[in-house]
């Protein structure tokens, strides 16, 4: 049973719209829901409810067919509503046979109604997947050349699995299995007995661990098969014994239920700063998930009345791994614990260099070349490559410690012509410039400049679009998190101080002023709701309306700033899982559907219909793959689906005639 602490927490998580600080609207039925789109068997899944009669004692079940009232319950437990109307209850997933998924539904009635023939009050669906292996072919007998189609169900989302074949010891091959992408954490592939070509006499080895370079892995995942060869032909028979496996590691942090929120903040160049929601005074400590294992990265302690814990600047963004999952762990002196995930993606090396370079030089001068590492965070070597006008690449690493932001080179310019200087991480040119030695040159133009603005529901959606555009956009994120166009004294935006005051208008005027963009990307509406006050004084709640015509209103006095330094291109969100918040969200597109009307610089672009052409879905076929778009909140998109979204802004931009087309 969890503490009270943890309830509060939940009670914050649940009944303010999963972490979107906005009203609710008034008379929702009770709803119940579970924050993972798979439920793993063996382990846990937490159910939340909301708007339920606080004190009420309920009953939750899960049984295999929703139509069958009097089904037996496969798993039962009790529970009470707390004061907000708010509950959560934690327990283990049924069992389900290896390999297979199956759907089953979660029920919440009153205790106090005659058994599980009673009305529920709320339903919600429960996806179950047994966590298992299997390999196409049982037969003891093999040969070298045999394709085996293996399925693994069970892995943590987003792992990475290879297959490494050893022999004597020694790794002989290496193979990329791929990713669990999947909800339900399968991952399929077909695999050679024996690597093709390393067809050889004797013991073999085949392990697959999520480590690119093999380690024995003593508590992480690990698929291991011995295998003996009888000859050193693809034909050669191979009798291989049952695979042993182990689908999870064996920390239960990596398949604990999320229980509290949390957040990642990366906004801030170069860093992550992460917060935790409920910890009521006990210290949070904060892990990130890399591979199969959970790297320590700090620990915080707030005090017993404050409702987040942060650990400021907890590390910082990574050229190696862009995709970054955190874990937040918390027990209370009552004996609860807590648990919070969240991923976020920072940005690619692609744009974190500067390099300057003079765009002339005479024969046989020294080139003095400035690199700045734009992050502020050092700690990298990357390379300085020259190439003359006529002759080969030469390069040299540029060591930059710690802390240490720039660096100066330089290189002698003997041969007249243009000569290339480049700047190289992982064998990828991050930064380029060309001087021109002996005679004049016009520098080439410089890149447009897009605006990437708006509240939380654009983190992501920025960073992605950069690496789409590339070098042909230079693209400046200023996202403010929890703010909104209804919102007012919000300390993040100008004009805090100012009573009626419009916020996010001040902001668009100083935005403009400052970058002069060339387009401007909007996404905000997550925070949204409250009543605003009209030019002539009446007050307007949401969502009729009344209400719309004021959101459209301010709307266009951001829309009139964005569109004087040109194209406009505003968002619309996709539909999110709390119905309470649905309505508001329905009003916020309308209303800037109507803001933009006859505008021809503002173009909105329906990420709604996209996203939830029939209401909220956390799956979608995209490209011929099932994708998860949505964040566990079932407000945010994922990471895979604010790359979706990039891409269509990406290609919106092309359209408009922005920047230039890929190619």
């Amino acid at each position: 049973m969890y503490g009270h602490a943890v309830r509060r927490a939940l009670c914050f998580f649940v009944c303010f719209g999963l972490c979107a600080f906005a009203p609710a609207v008034a008379g929702a039925a009770p709803t119940i829901t579970s924050l993972t789109s798979c439920a793993v068997s063996p382990g846990r899944v937490a159910v939340f409810g909301r708007d339920f009669t606080p004190g009420e004692r309920l009953t939750l079940d899960v049984v295999a067919m929703a139509i069958e009232l009097g089904a037996a319950p496969i798993v039962e437990r009790a529970t009470t509503v707390d004061a907000q109307g708010a509950f959560v209850e934690v327990f283990d997933t049924p069992d389900t046979p290896t390999g297979s998924i199956v759907e089953r539904t979660i029920r919440a009635r009153r205790s106090a109604d005659p058994g599980p023939s009673a009305q529920p009050l709320a339903t919600a669906p429960l996806r179950l997947a047994g966590r298992g292996l299997e390999a196409s072919s049982a037969e003891p007998e093999l040969v070298a050349r045999t394709t085996q189609h293996w399925r693994l169900t069970g892995l943590p989302v987003g792992m990475r699995l290879y297959a490494h074949y050893r022999r004597a010891g020694k790794t002989v091959t290496r193979v990329a299995l791929g990713r669990a992408d999947d909800l339900c954490g399968r991952l399929e592939f077909d695999l050679r007995v024996l690597p093709r070509g390393d067809e050889r006499r004797g013991a073999w080895e085949l392990w697959m661990t999520a480590d690119r370079t093999f380690r024995r892995p003593r508590k992480g995942v690990y698929v291991h098969q011995r295998m003996r060869v009888s000859g050193s032909t693809p034909g050669a028979h191979v009798k291989a014994a049952r695979p042993q496996h182990r689908l999870t590691p064996i920390d239960p942090r990596f398949s604990e239920p999320v229980t509290n929120a949390m957040s990642a903040d990366a906004t801030k160049t170069g860093v992550i700063s992460l917060d935790f929601v409920g910890a009521a005074g006990a210290t949070v400590e904060f892990l990130e998930r890399v591979g199969d294992r959970l790297v320590r990265v700090g620990t915080a302690t707030s005090g017993a009345d404050d409702i987040v814990t942060t650990l400021k600047e907890a590390t910082t963004w990574s050229c190696d791994r862009l995709e970054r999952s955190f874990v937040g762990s918390v027990a209370t002196p009552d004996g609860a614990t807590g648990f919070g995930a969240f991923t976020t993606r920072t940005p690619s090396c692609a744009h974190r260099f500067e390099l300057n370079t003079p765009r002339s030089a005479s024969p046989g001068a020294d080139v003095r070349v400035r690199i700045v590492d734009r992050w502020s965070i050092g700690g990298i070597a990357p390379q300085l490559c020259i190439t003359p006008p006529s002759g080969r690449r030469a390069c040299r690493d540029v060591r930059l410690a710690r802390a240490v932001t720039s660096a100066r080179q330089r290189f002698r310019a003997r041969a007249r012509g243009r000569w290339r200087v480049e700047l190289r991480v992982r064998d990828r040119a991050v930064a380029k410039q060309v001087v021109t030695v002996g005679r004049g040159g016009a520098a080439p133009p410089a890149p447009p400049t897009i605006l990437a603005t708006g509240d939380s529901t654009m983190q992501g959606i920025d960073v992605f679009l950069a690496d789409e555009l590339g070098d042909r956009a230079r693209v400046v994120s200023d996202v403010r998190p929890g703010t909104g166009i209804t919102k007012s004294s919000q300390f993040t935006l100008p004009g805090a101080d100012t009573p009626g005051a419009i916020q996010w208008a001040l902001l668009a005027d100083e935005q403009t002023a400052r970058l002069r963009p060339r387009a401007t990307i909007l996404s905000i509406g997550s925070n949204e709701g409250f009543p605003m006050t009209t030019p002539d004084g009446a007050r307007v709640g949401c969502c009729e309306a009344p209400w719309q015509q004021e959101y459209s209103r301010r709307a266009q006095l951001m829309m009139a700033s964005y569109a004087g330094t040109g194209r406009v291109l505003w968002l619309a969100l996709p539909l999110p899982l709390v119905k309470t918040r649905e309505a508001i969200t329905r009003a916020v597109n309308a209303a800037i559907l109507a803001a933009a009307a006859g505008n021809p610089q503002v173009e909105v672009l329906r990420l709604d219909e996209f996203f939830t052409p029939d209401g909220f879905r956390d799956v979608m076929r995209y490209r011929g793959r099932d994708i998860h778009v949505r964040d566990p909140d079932g407000l945010h998109l994922s990471i895979a689906g604010t790359a979706i979204a990039a891409r269509l802004v990406a290609a919106a931009l092309r359209a408009a005639g922005v920047v230039a087309p890929a190619g």
